[in-house]
């Protein structure tokens, strides 16, 4: 059921209705919940409760009546630091006191993800080859 309708009766209308009052503010979110629909519609096409084309596919049918989430708006990245900097920086941040500043030095120097760096455990370390 998609709210009180048969998933046979469900139309490229309430896949709009679904999805257009998030599609401009949530991208991202709208995205995913009309693949999750395509995905539960398909596998209600292949179980024989519904027949047709899939009202939540996007190309060649949404994508025709939709914007591109990524025309939506555009992504704003954070600056970065100039990598000519980078030397100076690593020096003012090595003077620094404490744990964060050492998570970051180790995030700079291994490109990992913040989580990695949070949650990393002393044996998932090679200290022994660093040096």
């Amino acid at each position: 059921m998609f709210g009180d309708f048969a998933v046979a009766a469900i139309d490229t209308t309430l896949v709009l209705k679904a999805i257009e009052p998030i599609w401009t503010a949530k991208p991202e979110t709208a995205s995913r919940l009309r693949g999750r629909i395509e995905t539960i519609l398909d596998w209600a096409t292949v179980r024989g409760f519904r027949h047709g084309d899939n009202p939540a596919r996007w190309r060649g049918h949404l994508d025709k009546l939709l914007p591109s989430k990524n025309k939506i708006r555009t992504v704003a990245h954070h600056a970065a630091l100039p990598y000519k900097e980078l030397p100076v920086f690593m020096q003012v941040l090595a003077d620094q006191a404490g744990v964060g500043a050492r998570a970051l030095e180790f995030t700079i120097l291994t490109a990992a993800r913040t989580s990695e760096v949070i949650g990393a455990r002393w044996e998932e370390l090679d200290i022994a080859s660093a040096t």
